[in-house]
Order: C-alpha cells, then sequence, then structure tokens
C-alpha cells in the first residue's frame, strides 16, 4: 500500500518537472523573439534602482567610514613626523644666533689682526679656563709645534687679554691681565699719561697705581698699552677707568678699571708675533 503511495508521489513531481520545463523553455523563446522582458525591464527600472539605491548603502557607508580612518591614521602619522622636523628644526634654530655671533666674533679677531702692526697672527681656542682668585690664567690648544713662546702677547676681539707664561707642545697657558701678580705699563688715551695698571683677581677689575692725587683722570677715561715695558705692543686696549676715588690721608688715588677684553666668555683668542 505504502509502496504504491511513493510511486504516485514521484510519478507526479516527475511530471511538474517536465511541465515546468517545458513553459521555461516556451517563454525564453517568446522572449528572445519578442523582447519582452526588455520592455518589462525598462519600464519598471525607475522601481527597481531605489531598491538597490538602498541596498548598496551599507557598502558605501563602510567604504566612506574606511576611507576616513585611513586618512586619519596617514594625517596622524604626517603630524607625528611634522612635529619631529618642527623639533629638530626649533632646536637648529636655537643655534642660528650662536652661529651668527661666532662669525661675528672671527670677523672682528681678522679685522683686528689686519690693522695691527704685527707680521703674523695665529687664531686659538680655549679650552680650560681657571678663575680662581689666586691664579686667574687659560689654557690654548696651541703650544710650541705652532711656536708659541713665553711672553708672548694673547687678545681677543675687544683688547688685551693677557700674555703666555707657560708652553707646552700641544698647549700653553696664558695669564691673565687681571691676575694677581700681572702688571704693566698703559697711557691714558685721552691725558697721554703713563699709568701702572695691575690685576686685581677679579676679572671684573682692575687696578690703576700710583696715580697722584692731583692728576688729570675721570671715569670713562681709555686706557692702551704704551708699548714701552716691552711686555705688550703700543696700541692696543686695555680697559676703561670706571671709578676714581680722592682720598687725602692717602698719597694716591684709588683708581678702578674694567677690562675691555671678555676675559670670561671668550673661546677663541688671537696670538701676535
Amino acid at each position: 500500500m505504502n509502496n504504491n503511495l511513493n510511486f504516485r508521489q514521484s510519478k507526479t513531481v516527475s511530471l511538474k518537472l517536465i511541465l515546468f520545463l517545458a513553459a521555461s523553455i516556451f517563454f525564453l523563446t517568446i522572449d528572445s523573439e519578442l523582447k519582452i522582458s526588455n520592455e518589462i525591464r525598462k519600464n519598471t527600472s525607475h522601481i527597481i534602482s531605489p531598491i538597490y539605491s538602498t541596498a548598496e548603502l551599507p557598502i558605501e557607508f563602510y567604504h566612506v567610514i574606511d576611507n576616513y580612518l585611513v586618512s586619519k591614521n596617514n594625517l596622524l602619522e604626517k603630524n607625528k613626523i611634522l612635529e619631529k622636523k618642527i623639533f629638530i628644526q626649533s632646536g637648529i634654530i636655537q643655534n642660528i644666533p650662536l652661529l651668527k655671533e661666532e662669525n661675528i666674533r672671527l670677523k672682528k679677531l681678522l679685522n683686528s689682526s689686519e690693522e695691527s702692526a704685527t707680521s703674523k697672527i695665529l687664531i686659538a681656542e680655549l679650552i680650560k679656563v681657571n678663575l680662581s682668585p689666586f691664579s686667574n690664567k687659560v689654557i690654548l690648544n696651541k703650544g710650541r709645534k705652532s711656536n708659541i713662546y713665553i711672553g708672548q702677547t694673547v687678545i681677543d676681539s675687544m683688547g688685551i687679554l693677557g700674555q703666555v707664561s707657560e708652553v707646552n707642545d700641544n698647549f700653553s697657558v696664558v695669564t691673565l691681565i687681571t691676575d694677581a701678580g700681572h702688571a704693566l705699563l698703559a697711557i691714558n688715551a685721552r691725558t697721554g699719561k703713563r699709568i701702572v695698571i695691575s690685576g686685581t683677581g677679579d676679572n671684573r677689575y682692575l687696578k690703576a697705581k700710583y696715580i697722584s692725587l692731583n692728576e688729570d683722570v675721570i671715569e670713562g677715561d681709555i686706557l692702551i698699552t704704551s708699548g714701552l715695558d716691552n711686555i705688550f705692543p703700543e696700541g692696543y686696549l686695555i680697559g676703561e677707568i670706571s671709578n676714581v676715588n680722592k682720598n687725602f690721608q692717602k698719597n694716591f688715588l684709588d683708581v678702578t678699571a674694567n677690562p675691555s677684553s671678555s676675559l670670561s666668555s671668550n673661546r677663541e683668542v688671537m696670538l701676535l708675533w
């Protein structure tokens, strides 16, 4: 009984399949000849198009978000790179004024060497500064191999710095004019009077000694080397009178001068022959 039922169902399915297949072939033939489906698509495209557009919205939204995230990440990376460049350049920019000052200082050194009567000059760098109150000395990176000799005059772009007091093969020691044991003979550029100048141990001050109470000396007077002490050549700046005190209980004026040279801030100096 059951076997007959199964046979009938399978026979019905086969007939339906043949029927649908024949109908499909029929409609395909008619459509290929009459182009009916094309007309239907044309007439219904305005209805279907919004459906397609709506179906594509999630995909378009995904692409928009993806492009935004990619662009944002690229901008963040570029921003980091630019920040690094700005930081590096700010360091470089920070260094430009120093280079300008360096250039100006070297030009001054070269200009002063052209104006001097010496036949040879040598620019040296400071490698150590000793600013103890008992010994004002600096060490230069030039020595006997550069023909440096004891007693040689050392100046900077502003005036007399000191003289070489010790020479080694590759370095030399310069005693500054502010050293407590140093003295030289100066001339008051305004009056032409000679004045003995000695160091105080302080790079900010020099002492003018043995000036009589009635001597014509005032604040602002310029002191230059006399060339008569066989130590320094004539005509180089030493400093400027900064203070004059007259005490009639003493035999001499109490006179202080400020050095012209940058005794504690130089990095290059010039040696004269």
